[in-house]
């Protein structure tokens, strides 16, 4: 089993269909590798939450620091896992931290694995896809890093507009036409489930 999930922010019945995904039953000895979007700077309540719920579904936890340099032990304890989450904020500082820990490097390997999950939350789902482009949009996120390269990981073949609504509809419009590749809406309370058996 190999699967993929990119959503952005779902509440309720959503949020906990997401959850069942993340963790799924037939997945054994789950061992979650959680990766805040700003490494160790995330707030200590996201971490507790996802350790609640890493607990609830029979999972080891393991805190993913992407804003590490060196991230030499981060790579080895993520290649050790068999789920990686990787969550919200702002994109450009996530796909910064991965260039420059070699972390972007390990999730790609990491997805080569047999029987695994990975769960993109809104800028997680942007940096799985070939390009964070999208991100450059008024309203998206600011690049407070100066990042020049906004190539993604690749691991999925199509862009994703996340916190999709019908107000957006015309700046989504605008955005298809320049870019090349397929650009798939999430509006907040869905998600895109990619599978292989």
């Amino acid at each position: 089993m190999k699967r993929i999930i990119l959503f952005s922010s779902p509440e309720g019945k959503h949020f906990d269909k997401i959850l069942e995904l993340t963790f799924p039953k037939e997945l054994k000895n789950k061992v979650l590798a959680y990766m805040p979007s700003n490494g160790s700077e995330t707030k200590q309540e996201y971490t507790d939450l996802w350790k609640s719920w890493a607990r609830d579904h029979d999972t080891e936890f393991l805190f993913i620091d992407n804003s590490k340099v060196d991230a030499k032990e981060e790579i080895k304890k993520l290649l050790s896992a068999n789920v990686l989450v990787i969550t919200g904020g702002n994109t450009f500082t996530l796909l910064r931290n991965l260039k420059q820990s070699g972390l972007d490097k390990a999730i790609i390997d990491f997805s080569k694995k047999d029987n695994i999950v990975i769960s993109g939350f809104s800028a997680g789902a942007l940096v799985l896809t070939p390009t964070i482009n999208i991100c450059n949009l008024p309203n998206f996120d600011e690049n407070l890093v100066g990042l020049k390269d906004l190539s993604g990981l690749n691991l999925v073949d199509y862009e994703v507009f996340p916190h999709y609504s019908v107000e957006l509809k015309k700046v989504l419009v605008n955005y298809r036409k320049t870019t090349n590749n397929v650009v798939k809406e999430i509006t907040n309370n869905d998600y895109i489930l990619i599978e292989n058996e």
